[in-house]
């Protein structure tokens, strides 16, 4: 893969629901150092980079809703990590499904010719449960490291317009893709 993280600038915000940062509200097998840990700012940069040099390396891959210049723009991404209540409560108001999960993407959603004007390309926002991620890693016996890395990676593909639910051809797409990413990172497909 090219190295796009020498030319590109990241505009990446964190931040995390108050109870997962209070240390009265924390139980004894999660403290805010554990949480944030998984959360790093170079982690998901490094994310971000490996895709954008996947897309880069196949230009034959359609991105649905960004013409490929806005790639080039710099980016913007944030991300919440939040608690299972509150989780559950967005899925519910963007979804109608009620229960809390792993992982839900909000792109940009803005249009063309406001994103040509706009200095950065903000890719939108992505909204975490970390406690459902957990329990997910631990169910499937995958280091919680790399479930995470997966779902942000799968959740990013979201926000450039890739959606696995249009159709079978949109899901092997999408799943080559986060399959090719992963393994640049060193990480297991997740898929077999």
């Amino acid at each position: 893969m090219n190295n796009t993280q020498q030319n590109l600038s990241l505009d990446i915000a964190i931040s995390f629901h108050d109870n997962l940062i209070d240390p009265q509200k924390q139980s004894d097998k999660q403290n805010f150092a554990n949480i944030e840990r998984y959360y790093a700012h170079d982690k998901i940069e490094n994310i971000l980079t490996n895709i954008l040099d996947y897309l880069n390396n196949n230009p034959d891959i359609i991105l649905p809703n960004l013409p490929r210049a806005w790639l080039k723009k710099p980016l913007a991404l944030d991300i919440y990590v939040t608690e299972a209540s509150e989780a559950r409560a967005i899925n519910f108001d963007a979804r109608g499904k009620d229960y809390a999960t792993n992982i839900l993407s909000y792109p940009g959603d803005l249009t063309p010719n406001f994103v040509e004007i706009l200095p950065n390309l903000p890719l939108g926002e992505l909204v975490v449960c970390h406690e459902v991620v957990v329990k997910q890693a631990h169910e499937q016996q995958k280091s919680l490291d790399h479930h995470l890395t997966h779902l942000l990676v799968h959740g990013i593909l979201h926000l450039m317009g890739f959606d696995h639910e249009l159709g079978q051809q949109q899901q092997d797409e999408m799943e080559q893709i986060e399959i090719a990413v992963l393994h640049h990172l060193g990480i297991a497909n997740p898929y077999e």
